[in-house]
């Protein structure tokens, strides 16, 4: 008997332990949520999600099970979670305009919204984000009424931009005009200038990317190299495009020189996806096929979702539908990224449609029907478009 009760306490610890190494979600209502946030003095915090979600569950099964991020949030916040799709969810999603997901709110026991975030982050990130949750100079509330008193000191002016870019993207454009009077190059020149960069440069035709740009080898010396050489991607990344658009052979192919020289495998894909577009805008319809054919048996081999993105988007460029000789290509691609994923409803969607537009009924009828099986883990959106494709298809 004593060995049985032994073993039951043991195992009770353990279960005990394992719960304390996840964020406790409370199964109550939004109105008891703020009730107990009233009476414990803690900000709720809640998870806005949908069961099709896939950021959702990964935060689920690698973050929320992380220790550090489980102490924290369980002895600091009241947890909740809410579908939004479902029940209480879907008037929650309304009131804080949830329109993403994962959307996390951090909130007073009057409901008021304190702090928000959203998306897909690391433990780290989404631990220092629930610690400014909790610091009035990062409150919503607090940087409002600072903000509305005059305060355009530029240290509260990053902060506040980068808080209202979760919230009120309005309120952040008209702070960003702000930091444009206050960001001369001898601000930029400096660690607040760099912050300021980082949030501020989009392209190399705007102010900051071209003052970036200028300046490469000081922000180098300063800047943390993972910061700096996401910033330089960033910037490169935008203009790849615009290389294709204006036929720059020389700038293109040192962008895709810079990107097959990093060590990050997707980044060598995404040099590849570059070639891709060039030699869809540039190159004779030879040079895609042979592109293509070695990339799909290559690099792209196991890349569902790069194969179909490409067939999608060179089956009906610009909404026209490609010459027969692109279109079959296409199809070759579409029907690989099946093969690898036939779970997928963008993949079976963009092979429905490329067989809709070579008439190939039996298998566009498949490929839809298939899809709309899928469709009905999306929304409601994509089950009308997922309709609308299987009577394309059956009208062949």
């Amino acid at each position: 008997m004593k060995k049985i009760l032994l073993t039951a306490l043991a195992f009770s610890q353990s279960m005990l332990l394992l719960a304390q190494e996840h964020i406790q979600f409370q199964k109550i209502t939004f109105g008891q949520a703020k009730e107990m946030a009233k009476q414990e003095n803690k900000l709720i915090f809640l998870d806005g999600f949908t069961s099709w979600c896939a950021p959702c569950k990964w935060m689920e099964g690698n973050v929320f099970s992380q220790p550090e991020v489980a102490r924290y949030f369980n002895s600091r916040f009241i947890n909740t979670k809410f579908d939004c799709e479902l029940g209480e969810g879907v008037d929650i999603a309304k009131l804080y305009q949830i329109r993403s997901f994962p959307t996390y709110l951090f909130l007073d026991g009057q409901g008021t919204l304190i702090y928000r975030t959203q998306s897909r982050m690391e433990a780290d990130l989404f631990l220092k984000q629930a610690q400014q949750a909790n610091d009035p100079n990062f409150q919503i509330p607090n940087l409002r009424k600072s903000y509305d008193l005059g305060m355009r000191e530029s240290n509260f002016l990053i902060r506040y931009i980068k808080v209202m870019e979760q919230t009120d993207n309005q309120a952040a454009n008209a702070a960003k005009k702000a930091l444009d009077s206050v960001a001369t190059d001898e601000f930029l020149k400096s660690p607040n200038g760099w912050e300021t960069i980082k949030m501020m440069a989009q392209s190399l035709d705007d102010r900051y990317g071209k003052f970036f740009e200028s300046n490469k080898a000081y922000f180098k010396s300063i800047a943390a190299p993972a910061d700096f050489a996401k910033k330089e991607a960033q910037l490169l990344r935008y203009a790849m495009y615009g290389y294709i658009r204006d036929n720059k052979a020389d700038e293109f192919n040192a962008g895709v020189a810079y990107f097959e020289g990093l060590k990050d495998p997707e980044q060598k894909i995404e040099a590849a996806l570059y070639k891709v577009e060039w030699t869809a805008a540039h190159g004779t319809d030879k040079e895609f096929i042979v592109l293509t054919n070695t990339l799909r048996k290559g690099l792209l081999k196991n890349e569902d979702e790069r194969l179909s993105f490409i067939a999608r988007r060179n089956a009906n460029a610009k909404g026209t539908v490609a010459n027969p000789v692109i279109l079959k290509q296409c199809y070759v691609l579409a029907k690989q990224a099946v093969v690898l994923n036939p779970s997928s409803y963008s993949n079976q969607g963009t092979l429905a449609d490329i067989c809709i537009a070579l008439k190939k009924k039996k298998e566009a009828v498949q490929a839809a029907e298939a899809a709309r099986g899928l469709a009905e883990l999306e929304t409601s959106k994509i089950i009308k478009l997922a309709d609308a494709l299987v009577a394309r298809a059956k009208a062949l």
